[in-house]
């Protein structure tokens, strides 16, 4: 799942290389730039906040979210936005976890790939 808008293919394409190479990041960017327009991605419209680089109308506006971080607001703009209420994956990023609870609320679903990384954060 993608927004409309690029935002988080950007995203990957400012840290990663669509040739594929050298690294997983990389095969995964290349994957998804190459599936991008089949019926496997859905493309999502998320509405940024005017003059508020990062925020989405559809990011849910609660104080527990307050400090969620500015740059995977688009993640949980677009799975809270999606019909199909996909989980967004995480690996190791420990954000994630500690805002596990408030995005439940909103019927964000996140799935920890590496949970283990994750036991010794709140």
């Amino acid at each position: 799942m993608l927004d409309d808008a690029m935002y988080i293919l950007k995203e990957y394409m400012d840290n990663l290389s669509l040739s594929g190479q050298p690294g997983l990041g990389d095969a995964f960017l290349k994957w998804v730039w190459n599936h991008q327009g089949t019926a496997r991605c859905e493309r999502v419209h998320i509405t940024p906040k005017p003059g508020e680089e990062h925020t989405f109308e559809e990011f849910p506006s609660d104080p527990d979210l307050e400090k969620f971080d500015l740059s995977d607001r688009k993640f949980v703009a677009v799975a809270h936005s999606s019909h199909r209420k996909p989980p967004v994956l995480n690996a190791v990023d420990t954000d994630w976890w500690i805002f596990r609870t408030p995005l439940k609320k909103y019927k964000v679903r996140v799935q920890f790939l590496c949970p283990e990384h994750m036991k010794t954060r709140k």
